[in-house]
């Protein structure tokens, strides 16, 4: 089954039916536009607000301590941080008895509950990971928020990567942090430009890897985050012609409306 999302476009289509007769672009160049911005938009809208913060939630509760703190029977004091129980050991251990495998201890113990830990960190920001997949198919230099890449692949030298201004500009408008996501392997997009022509357009379709019983949960939370990434965008389009025509009206006659 794959998810659909049905949204309400009606006030962004009256607002894009004003602007286009009052924009210098092409229509083409309008089109694309609106559909970068809109991604935009739902890239910053979808849940989490802040992946770090929420990195740092499943951290938290992966390493929580597992009754009172145990003493070494050589030395008589507490065992050392690193080598209490915690509820990751658990939850590794389960899943280990569960695929019929022998009990973890010592290192095995140690690369099992690191694994679990990299594991559900890094599928923080999975819903938006196809959006930014989407949107670096319609921009190929999108980075994000930017950061520091290496030179070369094993050097130890890094480059700084400038993050896109739009982006900045819309989670600072949201009040959001400029934090990244990891582009995840069960996400996939497709998406093309539209191209100069009597009716030009552009499309985008964003695939992510679900199981039957997360798809009506996801269905909602996309739909939502994409409710109001056209409410907003919309709204974004009414002010800009509204602050022209302010402008042309102020003072003098106007002949003629044009927005960029």
């Amino acid at each position: 089954m794959t998810p659909t999302v049905t949204v309400d476009t009606s006030r962004f289509d009256a607002a894009w039916k004003e602007y286009i007769p009052k924009t210098r672009r092409s229509l083409a160049d309008a089109v694309n536009s609106r559909t970068f911005f809109l991604m935009l938009r739902l890239y910053i809208l979808l849940p989490p607000k802040s992946p770090q913060a929420a990195r740092n939630k499943i951290l938290d509760y992966f390493n929580r301590p597992i009754g009172a703190r145990r003493i070494d029977k050589k030395t008589g004091k507490f065992l050392g941080r690193s080598r209490e129980l915690r509820l990751v050991h658990l939850i590794a251990q389960a899943k280990n008895a569960k695929a019929g495998k022998p009990g973890l201890y010592g290192q095995d113990m140690r690369d099992a509950a690191g694994k679990l830990r990299r594991r559900a960190a890094g599928s923080v920001g999975y819903l938006k990971s196809a959006v930014t997949k989407a949107i670096k198919k319609l921009s190929p230099s999108f980075q994000q928020f930017g950061g520091t890449r290496r030179a070369k692949k094993g050097s130890a030298q890094v480059r700084i990567v400038a993050g896109n201004q739009a982006l900045i500009n819309l989670a600072n408008q949201y009040g959001l942090p400029q934090e990244n996501v990891s582009m995840h392997r069960g996400s996939s997009a497709y998406a093309y430009n539209a191209k100069a022509g009597f009716s030009p357009s552009s499309h985008v379709r964003l695939n992510i890897g679900l199981a039957d019983n997360q798809i009506g949960k996801v269905e909602a939370i996309y739909a939502k985050a994409m409710q109001q990434a056209y409410n907003d965008e919309a709204r974004e389009i009414e002010m800009h012609i509204a602050a022209k025509l302010a402008e042309a009206f102020d003072g003098s006659e106007s002949k003629g409306i044009v927005v960029q």
